[in-house]
């Protein structure tokens, strides 16, 4: 990817992350990446191509970096590790993060965009299929998928609201509430 491209990336997550949809516009996009409008629309024809590219660019970082691990034999110890990656990524990554929580319901994008990354990340869902043929989880993909999720934001958000907290313990202790949900 060029550099301006990236720039326009990076610009996109920050103020998309920041303000939202309505409230951001190409414009402010393109001096914060120090690009003219034009070059901005020559990449991104529209905006919402835009934000769809930029919800693409996002869960795949997202998801290169929690799938970067070894697959385990052992579904709890691979759980542990995903959920620390996954909580490191928001920390490390906060604009990107922020920019996946806004759009991850939004209208905005579009059904071609849902479709791609599911096909995408199809990988955690044969992983953790092949541990519940086992009988090592309860529930199905896709609740299993929502809830982790949801554990997911409040343990950074508890994270963020107490920094004098041990990180390290909080995980440990949101992922055994997690546990704890699929755990058969």
């Amino acid at each position: 990817m060029n550099e301006k491209k990236q720039r326009i990336i990076e610009s996109g997550l920050k103020l998309f992350g920041k303000k939202g949809y309505g409230s951001t516009t190409t414009a402010e996009i393109a001096k914060d990446a120090q690009v003219s409008v034009g070059t901005l629309f020559n990449y991104y024809p529209t905006k919402q191509e835009l934000v769809n590219k930029l919800y693409l660019y996002a869960n795949r970082d997202y998801c290169e970096y929690a799938k970067n691990l070894n697959e385990k034999k052992d579904f709890k110890r691979g759980m542990i590790e995903l959920w620390s990656r996954c909580i490191d990524y928001a920390m490390e990554n906060q604009d990107t993060f922020r920019f996946l929580l806004i759009f991850r319901n939004s209208p905005v994008i579009t059904e071609d965009t849902i479709k791609q990354i599911n096909d995408e990340s199809i990988f955690f869902e044969h992983v953790y299929n092949k541990f519940r043929k086992r009988n090592e989880v309860k529930i199905y993909y896709d609740l299993f998928s929502y809830i982790m999720f949801g554990c997911l934001i409040a343990t950074l958000e508890f994270i963020e609201k107490n920094p004098d907290k041990d990180i390290a313990h909080i995980k440990e202790v949101s992922f055994d509430y997690l546990w704890d949900g699929v755990n058969p």
